[in-house]
């Protein structure tokens, strides 16, 4: 064959390539989130330094507001502690710690992992394994329509990191938030864990949920991690005499 003829040939499949190239789809899809190369941790941080090892941080770019994205956009930051098992991952937790004073040196989502990391127990474990934890910083939720917006963030970010579903587990003043996303979207919910909720607040119906009160009684603490793990792991709610479960009458 001749040289011209080859190189004749090469050039016709480069000019079909070209124009494929470009409307192919890429191979991962891009995200409004930037992971950062690192988690701006500091070193005086107390934190499992396997934990850390599977820590992501990263910045998300959110409608300033949602029904009017014209507005513009903010960055909130998003920590995730991937699954130790990822081939096994069963899905994500969305955690918020309602008190912003909990977290020293570093996102609560880490000292909340570590602990769990530290709790032998077979719900546990299975959280730690074949689960991501999520937090994402939240607007000011006590602001007239911060809860709304910070609702609408989360579901931003779920879609972003392509999950289906969500588990939520909230805290005081995040119980708030919990309930209106199970309120806006129901079929988003895997399961949800309340802790600390105000009495006579809001809660959303047609959701797989637990709700938790801590207590000054002896042993409420105990039952919280113990109901908190084995709900979201395993859906297994606990008995009505628990110390820790709110039936709306705690004492």
């Amino acid at each position: 064959m001749k040289p011209s003829v080859v190189v004749k040939g090469l050039a016709c499949i480069g000019c079909w390539l070209i124009p494929n190239l470009a409307l192919a789809e890429p191979l991962i899809a891009p995200t409004a989130i930037d992971w950062l190369l690192d988690c701006p941790l500091t070193a005086t941080a107390r934190l499992d330094p396997e934990v850390v090892g599977r820590t992501q941080c990263g910045l998300v770019s959110v409608p300033r507001d949602h029904a009017e994205p014209q507005r513009g956009r903010i960055r909130l930051s998003v920590t995730r502690v991937g699954a130790r098992q990822p081939l096994n991952r069963e899905g994500v937790v969305f955690i918020q710690a309602g008190d912003p004073q909990q977290a020293k040196g570093a996102p609560f989502v880490l000292h909340l992992a570590s602990r769990w990391e530290s709790l032998a127990t077979q719900a546990y474990r299975t959280l730690v394994d074949r689960y991501d934890v999520i937090e994402l910083s939240t607007r000011d939720l006590r602001q007239g329509n911060g809860v709304e917006q910070a609702a609408q963030d989360m579901e931003f970010v779920r879609g972003q990191l392509g999950e289906a579903r969500l588990n939520y587990l909230g805290n005081a003043a995040a119980t708030r938030l919990g309930s209106r996303y199970g309120t806006l979207f129901p079929e988003r919910v895997g399961r949800m864990v309340l802790i600390n909720t105000e009495p006579g607040e809001p809660l959303a119906t047609g959701v797989e949920q637990l709700l938790l009160k801590e207590s000054a009684h002896a042993g409420a603490d105990g039952c919280v991690s113990r109901w908190l793990g084995d709900f979201l792991a395993y859906g297994k709610q606990p008995p009505a005499s628990a110390r820790c479960l709110d039936l709306g009458a705690w004492e």
